[in-house]
């Protein structure tokens, strides 16, 4: 059985995201065995609510982790990734660093072995992605020639098609356009609770609904969470966050992994309660929703 490990020691590469004075840090451990691959990050003394990237580096290219980096509000993080060296393209006996990026800074880096100019690795492969090719502007031109044509033969009449996918398109802008002008009214809010319901912790006295990040702007208590960084990373993993009513309560239920040891932070930002699905109490580790009242 083919085993190999790699220890990282992350160092603060840029201050502008310390959380604090003391800077920050991080380690990273990337394990391959026989075809599969994993890597565990942890870092301290990041600054919170702020979308960070993580990029492992080779020689001269890298490749973006599909995993969000989220810091909690004491400026601690975790990622545990699971991936096919192969795949990517990156064994791990090639791998010379890993990174946590803001746009161009790294707020964090470190290297296997020595330093070297890791940012020419984020160049190169951003200028081969975007190497110009006249190729499809051409055959854009030669399309562009026989619709001329066409139309100088047809005159006047009109391209049935284009026109009815300019219309469908204006249709949906303006449902758009007034399904968020109801913003913070009764209006809007009764359009949200009209969906399906959904049956959860069994209970009937609170009606529940499905909704996404950007509903929670037709319940006014419930605005200072759009940007939470809580409801932000559950919304990225599950997709969903629920909404309940009850007369003249709201409430918002966020999807999860019960973990003790963050339950106090958890109630910091306001989530006292936590149930599974069939309304018992989780145990560790097992899928469930953390509950706000507003």
């Amino acid at each position: 059985m083919a085993y190999s490990r790699v220890f990282i020691a992350l160092k603060q590469g840029c201050q502008d995201y310390a959380k604090d004075g003391r800077g920050s840090v991080g380690r990273c451990i990337i394990e391959e065995r026989n075809d599969s691959g994993r890597l565990i990050l942890q870092i301290q003394g990041l600054k919170p609510e702020i979308d960070y990237r993580v990029c492992i580096l080779t020689e001269d290219s890298y490749f973006d982790i599909d995993k969000p980096l989220y810091v909690d509000l004491s400026g601690k993080g975790e990622i545990k990734w699971e991936f096919y060296p192969k795949k990517i393209g990156m064994p791990i006996g090639n791998i010379k660093a890993v990174a946590v990026l803001v746009k161009d800074k790294a707020p964090l880096i470190g290297f296997v072995d020595e330093e070297y100019n890791w940012q020419k690795c984020l160049m190169a492969k951003d200028e081969k992605s975007v190497k110009p090719s006249f190729e499809p502007i051409l055959e854009v031109v030669k399309e562009d020639i026989k619709s001329v044509k066409k139309e100088e033969k047809i005159e006047n009449e009109f391209d049935k098609d284009k026109l009815v996918c300019i219309i469908d398109k204006f249709d949906k802008d303006i449902s758009e356009i007034k399904k968020y002008s109801k913003i913070g009214t009764s209006e809007g809010i009764e359009s949200l609770f009209e969906r399906e319901k959904v049956d959860v912790f069994n209970e009937k006295k609170t009606s529940w609904v499905k909704a996404n990040i950007r509903e929670l702007c037709f319940i006014k208590p419930l605005w200072k969470y759009i940007n939470n960084p809580f409801v932000i990373k559950s919304y990225r993993e599950s997709g969903h966050i629920l909404i309940g009513r009850d007369g003249e309560n709201f409430y918002m239920a966020i999807c999860s992994k019960y973990d003790k040891s963050y339950k106090l932070e958890a109630m910091l930002q306001g989530f006292y309660e936590v149930k599974k699905e069939n309304g018992e109490f989780p145990k560790q580790n097992e899928n469930c929703y953390y509950i706000v009242k507003c």
